[in-house]
């Protein structure tokens, strides 16, 4: 019954998580349901060390300004990098832990997604601000700290929500095929509910597709860390470089891998947000 293919989602679209993520955090549910606690438990705690993350990552950059001659801002800048990937793994070992003892409920995908809100604009905020103190609070990154909360909110996704949550409560959303209906191909103009309302991309497509072809492999991966799934596992990679170069490499403590870094990822997924507004806004003409 407590088996990794009873613990993996149906056609598993984040690709990071179904490479590796899943059978990281495999471990953990099993570890939870021994120890008696709740997939709900598991998405609190998930939650708890991300939300935490964010003011570490204010102080961890203060204490770095502050007194660069100390590791005490490295140490936290490194915790912080353990707590986004902890919250992480444990975001997939609850939902793991839900299929495999059978308790998915609407309870827990609610939790699920009132973290996802509340981490998802507060991380990259939270790194800018920390990079604006280490950099002797900088104006422009805490500007780009700033912008960063909308820029990583994913606007239009959630705009999409809200419309079909409006529009079923209204009895006005298009009727689910019906089986043996068939799937329309949104390409050839005809598509399905699930594609006009939820399949906001192609990263919701099954990661199995996404490995048909090297190419396609490439692209999702670079389109993962550059938005939700893969963010945590890059940042972290950047702030132990960041941190490598500090201890061993002199005059180097700035943290120019990470300053880049969320220079670049920022800027991107602010001219990013009109281009796909108005993609989706064309979309829905089509209702």
């Amino acid at each position: 019954m407590f088996t990794f293919s009873s613990a993996i989602k149906p056609d598993e679209p984040a690709l990071i998580t179904n490479l590796f993520a899943r059978r990281l955090a495999q471990p953990f549910a099993l570890a939870a349901h021994r120890l008696g606690l709740s997939a709900n438990a598991v998405t609190v705690l998930g939650g708890c060390c991300w939300m935490l993350s964010t003011p570490l990552a204010v102080l961890a950059g203060g204490l770095c300004a502050r007194a660069p001659e100390s590791r005490t801002g490295l140490a936290l800048w490194f915790g912080c990098g353990v707590l986004w990937n902890l919250g992480y793994i444990l975001d997939l070992a609850d939902g793991s832990l839900a299929r495999m003892s059978g308790t998915a409920s609407r309870r827990g995908f609610y939790l699920d997604y009132v973290f996802h809100l509340l981490f998802k604009p507060a991380f990259l905020s939270s790194v800018g601000i920390g990079l604006a103190l280490l950099h002797g609070t900088s104006l422009p990154l805490l500007l780009l700290a700033v912008l960063a909360i909308p820029a990583n909110w994913s606007a239009s996704a959630s705009a999409a929500e809200h419309v079909l949550c409006e529009e079923t409560g209204k009895n006005h959303a298009p009727p689910l095929p019906r089986p043996g209906d068939g799937i329309a191909d949104p390409a050839a103009g005809c598509p399905t509910p699930e594609a006009l309302w939820l399949g906001l991309s192609d990263i919701s497509q099954a990661a199995a597709a996404k490995r048909a072809s090297p190419v396609r492999f490439v692209r999702t991966l670079a389109a993962e860390i550059l938005s939700y799934y893969g963010q945590f596992t890059f940042f972290s990679v950047t702030v132990l470089s960041d941190i490598l170069l500090a201890l061993f490499v002199p005059g180097i403590d700035a943290f120019p891998c990470t300053t880049l870094a969320f220079v670049v990822l920022t800027l991107f997924l602010l001219l990013r947000i009109p281009l796909r507004v108005l993609r989706d806004y064309r979309r829905f003409g089509s209702l």
